[in-house]
């Protein structure tokens, strides 16, 4: 019998806290997101991604692209078993996104469910949309998000600063007007459907504003498409967007 060694019993026990209270579906979500992550970054195009997201770093004197574990999030262990693995997006998905919803952003608030460091909405704020507004659970990277936004602001990257809500997704209630939220599988089942819970009662209160949901790495996205409030008007291969219409 070959002893455990004190650093893999550490691990195994971290792996166990991470998945302890997941459902099937979010420990399956987490892992594609994670391996494809893994994977993607072996090709010469994944490459040349990560050189420009450390170039967009180095122009705008913003911390963006260094990954963060989840180990490291100050996250309750509740919280942790419901969120994803933090990954920056990559720039380009915005207008990926933007293309696939098909919409004007100078008629829309930007809303990123899960903005971790804040790049995709600094990114939205340059586009420019109305407003750009992240939504993050971690203080630690919401500190850092806003961090990031007055150096981009500083340096003449968007006219109007981006706001950050610190805080649990599923609580945040949508700004008023056109809203385009942007979501990267950052969260399990619960959460996200506490989140179209809000989209759903702010669409029945106003039910002339257009709501619409940019999934990336849609591993729920079945959950969002089975409600009744919800179309999918649009995907590409690695996006589904949703238009809400008035709750059922």
């Amino acid at each position: 019998m070959v002893a455990s060694s004190p650093s893999s019993t550490r691990s195994l026990g971290r792996l166990r806290r991470a998945l302890s209270g997941r459902s099937l579906s979010e420990i399956v979500a987490a892992a594609y997101k994670t391996v494809a992550q893994k994977l993607a970054r072996l090709s010469p195009a994944s490459r040349a991604a990560a050189r420009r997201d450390r170039s967009f770093d180095a122009q705008w004197g913003t911390d963006t692209s260094r990954e963060v574990p989840m180990s490291a999030l100050d996250f309750p262990a509740e919280l942790k078993r419901a969120s994803n693995h933090y990954q920056a997006s990559g720039a380009h998905i915005i207008d990926e996104a933007i293309a696939c919803a098909g919409i004007e952003p100078s008629e829309f608030v930007f809303v990123d469910y899960g903005c971790g460091k804040g790049r995709i909405v600094l990114l939205a704020a340059a586009r420019p949309f109305i407003a750009a507004i992240g939504v993050e659970y971690s203080p630690l990277l919401t500190q850092i998000a806003r961090d990031n936004a007055q150096a981009f602001v500083a340096r003449g990257g968007a006219p109007v600063a981006p706001r950050f809500w610190q805080g649990n997704a599923a609580d945040y209630v949508p700004p008023a007007g056109n809203v385009f939220a942007y979501l990267y599988n950052a969260f399990g089942a619960d959460i996200l459907a506490g989140c179209l819970d809000r989209f759903e009662a702010a669409k029945s209160a106003d039910p002339a504003r257009r709501i619409i949901l940019a999934y990336v790495n849609p591993q729920l996205g079945d959950l969002v498409r089975k409600r009744a409030a919800w179309r999918e008007i649009n995907r590409t291969a690695d996006i589904q967007c949703f238009e809400c219409g008035a709750a059922a």
